[in-house]
């Protein structure tokens, strides 16, 4: 049995709790050290417990609070070298940094772990793939096109995680300027709420997926239901679909064999 808890998922910060009865990792720490802190402990958890803090890319809303996370309470921070090189302005030499490689698998407690790399505009974006129990959870946010690598990686997953960031004419015909729009749209940027759907269709056709939640969802440039709906509309199989949220952590999710 695999417990997902989204602390907070958008533009303004990411992180992440997926645990079994032994173990306890965060994926990302993109909110204060505080409010990481202050949002575990609203859903009777404690940064003390956390084995590893996963980080998946080194902007800003993904790592504003690791470094604070690390210190305060010894959690060690496990990202690719390239992440660390390209963060480095938001350490300080004196966190509990591991690193590691691209499709790496890691032994984190009674949690095995595989680094799986997408395509993002940053140093080493990456995903995940979590395993425990013969129960396994996929993470893919922050990517502008699915790869075959990701298909092959995930295809056996029981719930993922997977990024509904934007719909393309609230992005185009948006507030945005246009080279961020272009950004956002192009193949290492975010993955728009179609494109979404078909992946999660694809694994719920050819694998075993049974649930999935949508994350890091665009405040300006996308709208929840609307993201729902479009999801939902392609799905051919019976699928359990939770939306991540920005500012509250959700309830947990418990992910088993049925």
């Amino acid at each position: 049995m695999l417990e997902l808890i989204m602390l907070g998922s958008g533009s303004d910060g990411n992180a992440c709790v997926v645990k079994n009865a032994e173990t306890m990792i965060l994926i990302d720490a993109g909110f204060s050290g505080t409010e990481i802190r202050k949002r575990m402990q609203s859903v009777g958890l404690e940064p003390d417990d956390l084995e590893a803090c996963l980080i998946t890319h080194e902007h800003g809303d993904h790592i504003k609070g690791a470094s604070i996370l690390s210190r305060r309470h010894k959690v060690p921070l496990l990202m690719h070298p390239a992440t660390k090189r390209a963060g480095h302005r938001k350490f300080n030499g004196s966190e509990r940094i591991r690193h590691f490689e691209m499709k790496e698998v890691m032994k984190l407690g009674s949690l095995q772990v595989t680094s799986v790399p997408t395509l993002h505009d940053s140093a080493s974006s990456t995903g995940f793939l979590i395993e425990s129990g013969g129960v396994s959870l996929g993470y893919l946010t922050d990517l502008g096109t699915v790869t075959e690598d990701n298909f092959l990686m995930l295809r056996k997953v029981d719930f993922l995680v997977m990024e509904a960031n934007h719909d393309r004419d609230m992005l185009w015909n948006g507030p945005y300027p246009p080279h961020l729009k272009a950004r956002v749209d192009s193949r290492v940027g975010h993955l728009s709420n179609h494109d979404s759907a078909e992946f999660i269709a694809l694994l719920a056709e050819l694998g075993q997926l049974k649930g999935v939640m949508l994350a890091h969802l665009s405040e300006k440039n996308n709208d929840p239901d609307l993201a729902l709906s479009v999801v939902r509309d392609r799905q051919v199989h019976d699928l359990e679909i939770f939306l991540a949220q920005q500012n509250q952590p959700s309830k947990p999710i418990i992910v088993e064999k049925k």
